[in-house]
């Protein structure tokens, strides 16, 4: 990141582990909105949502869930404006051929989906009107498992991840009860609920794409169990999959339910990440077409592939992973340090070399070691039936290329970020590079990248160690889950150019007595340095959400707020002001949001306040009648990738005099190569 005012050339020396050296992570970030009591919550109008499909009475309901997640993981990254994928062509390939099962139905569930996306042979996903095939290859996805039906705070804690998934990627499938037959006796308007303590189970695959904490728990009426309705408010909006036309849906012909939070449910999943399947491989090495069955007992697993005579370049490979678990890969004994580490989170995960390993004419042996998790060996699915094991065989892929192919590592569907031409990273500044912070709390990370030929300022944020998915980093600021059980985690920043090249700061998570060096206590949401306004001592520390001039603002506890999202359907001129007043108090607005103004059509003119130190990635990309853009702050430190892509051809960005080279350089390296950065006085 380059900022106008003085750069900080201190660094401390630290322990650097990269924790994962794979490209192409999907780029959209967490949506701050996820704290909010509601959030798409329109059934006539859910955003990143496809067509309701109807499954004609068949048992195939995970595959038309599995579909609508990833239809709506490419919508949400802007990667397509719609989708529909075939759900016969997956059913077809998985339940006969050489790679199928004898008996699906008995058992299919959303691991299959996955096994059928990411096989090499009779791949998909298809496109249902033409039955082409793609070039679609999901690399991540992200699992929850099942929660613990006697804890209540983990079932909340489960609908709180929920959220987290559905917002940064779009929609999320969960298995529930539902009784198709009868239904009409178990909803009313389309409001679902059927006692946790009482469901047999699950039975159904639907799609969560929305939420509202609101949602009266007087509206649902199961006629069928007693209590007829739950105890608490809310409940999840979700897709279904037996057509609009469903009479018992939400105005009896959406096909969407709500479908209350005291309900059971359980196999929370989403795709985190789609690349492309041509830019990943020439060759696919692999066993497991059927998807994963289980983790099975073991802490070490390895297969043995024969690459034959054919010179090959080791590009990638991929297996499932296990949160909280810490991960060692070694190809033919030799240690890919790049990507050891603990897992942040469980899933199917590919990872991609930046400096490929030739082989010629060998054999590679692919080894995975792990600790802290004594049932982590992802056994494929077996060739009877979906709940059967193929014994003995691993879920793990290797990918090579051709050494006349590219051996860059493949994109995700999204854009990705700029190299400049013969620049090199020598290393990462990180700052701070230690600090305590409770949970619920925040912190701001500036990241710099140093080396020859002006290296790209862009770095991939990770964390490692965290027990939460509410502990994340969005645009540098690391937020600390309020669940969060680990003592002690690290943040890496990772150079996009280069990512062997890295920095680590140590954070630890203190409790609500931890006090900060000189006896005073740390107040939640801030660093141990002063920083001014200092918010009231005891306030809430939940962030706020205000709409002010069509403007959504999140804000922050100690003061500082982000514009989040522009609501304006006619505005022609935006302003982000310095601050903003929401609930009586005042914040300073210090950042533009991830795709805030995105594909904004009305837009001509745009201010940015004089706070302002981050704008993020996208934030004006395909604002196509955007041609003024005026900051007034000196203190931009960060601007995201492509935030001012596919702006017209006579736009201009106008910058404080005194930052003219630095905010130039930082809008280049943000993507626009073209756009004019001029002075004003």
């Amino acid at each position: 990141m380059r900022t106008c005012t003085k750069l900080i050339t201190a660094f401390l020396s630290a322990v650097v582990l990269t924790v994962s050296g794979f490209a192409g992570t999907t780029r959209a970030q967490a949506d701050t909105l996820a704290l909010g009591v509601r959030y798409n919550a329109d059934p006539y109008g859910a955003a990143y949502s496809t067509e309701v499909e109807n499954q004609a009475q068949n048992n195939y309901c995970w595959a038309y869930m599995a579909d609508a997640v990833l239809e709506s993981h490419l919508i949400k990254t802007g990667a397509v404006s719609q989708a529909d994928f075939s759900e016969s062509d997956m059913i077809s390939q998985l339940s006969g051929g050489s790679y199928g099962f004898s008996n699906l139905s008995a058992g299919g569930n959303y691991h299959q989906a996955v096994g059928y996306w990411t096989r090499g042979v009779q791949y998909g996903p298809r496109l249902e009107a033409e039955g082409r095939q793609t070039d679609y290859y999901v690399s991540e996805t992200a699992e929850l498992g099942r929660y613990d039906i006697t804890n209540d705070r983990s079932k909340q804690n489960y609908i709180q991840n929920i959220k987290n998934l559905l917002v940064r990627y779009g929609s999320v499938g969960v298995s529930v009860y539902f009784n198709q037959t009868g239904r009409e006796y178990m909803t009313n308007n389309g409001a679902y609920y059927y006692p946790q303590d009482q469901s047999p189970g699950v039975n159904h695959g639907v799609t969560i794409v929305g939420w509202d904490d609101t949602f009266s728990a007087k509206s649902f009426s199961n006629l069928m169990t007693k209590p007829g309705q739950p105890e608490k408010d809310g409940a999840f909006l979700v897709k279904n999959s037996w057509g609009k036309d469903d009479v018992s849906s939400i105005g009896r012909n959406t096909g969407y339910y709500w479908i209350s939070y005291e309900n059971y449910f359980q196999d929370a999943f989403t795709v985190t990440n789609v690349v492309e399947r041509s830019k990943l491989y020439d060759y696919i090495y692999e066993t497991d077409y059927r998807g994963l069955y289980d983790y099975m007992p073991g802490t070490s697993y390895s297969r043995l592939y024969q690459l034959g005579s054919r010179v090959q370049q080791l590009s990638g490979f991929a297996t499932y992973v296990k949160a909280g678990a810490y991960y060692r890969f070694y190809v033919n004994g030799q240690e890919l340090t790049q990507f050891s580490g603990t897992m942040a989170q469980s899933g199917y995960r590919t990872f991609q070399l930046l400096q490929p390993m030739t082989f010629a004419g060998t054999a590679l042996e692919l080894r995975v070691e792990v600790s802290g998790d004594d049932t982590a060996v992802p056994v494929a699915a077996g060739e009877v039936t979906a709940g059967v094991p193929d014994t003995g065989n691993v879920c793990l892929k290797v990918f090579t290329r051709l050494p006349t192919s590219s051996s860059s590592p493949a994109g995700s569907v999204t854009p990705g970020g700029t190299t400049n031409p013969g620049s090199t990273v020598s290393q990462v500044l990180l700052y701070p590079q230690e600090c305590t912070l409770r949970r619920g709390a925040n912190q701001k990370f500036t990241a710099q990248v140093l080396g020859s030929g002006q290296p790209p300022q862009q770095v991939n944020w990770q964390v490692s160690g965290s027990s939460s998915l509410n502990t994340r980093v969005v645009d540098g600021v690391l937020y600390i889950g309020p669940d969060e059980t680990s003592g002690q985690i690290y943040l890496y920043a990772n150079a996009s150019a280069d990512n062997s090249k890295s920095a680590a700061a140590k954070v630890t998570i203190a409790d609500n007595s931890t006090t900060t060096p000189g006896g005073s206590t740390q107040t939640p949401g801030t660093s141990t340095e002063p920083s001014s306004p200092q918010p009231d001592p005891g306030e809430d520390r939940a962030p706020k959400v205000g709409t002010i001039n069509k403007g959504i603002y999140t804000c922050q506890p100690d003061l500082t707020a982000s514009y989040t999202k522009c609501i304006a359907k006619t505005h022609f001129s935006v302003t982000v002001p310095a601050t903003v007043k929401v609930k009586g108090k005042t914040y300073e607005v210090t950042s533009l949001d991830s795709g805030c103004m995105q594909k904004n059509k009305k837009i001509v003119s745009v201010s940015i306040g004089k706070y302002v130190t981050a704008i993020g990635d996208d934030a004006f990309r395909g604002c196509s009648r955007l041609k003024k853009v005026k900051i007034k702050s000196i203190a931009v430190e960060s601007i995201g990738e492509d935030a001012f892509s596919g702006l017209p051809s006579d736009a201009v960005i106008y910058v404080p005099r005194s930052c003219l080279s630095d905010y130039r350089t930082m809008i280049r390296d943000s993507g626009n190569k073209k756009v004019p950065v001029r002075a004003y006085n």
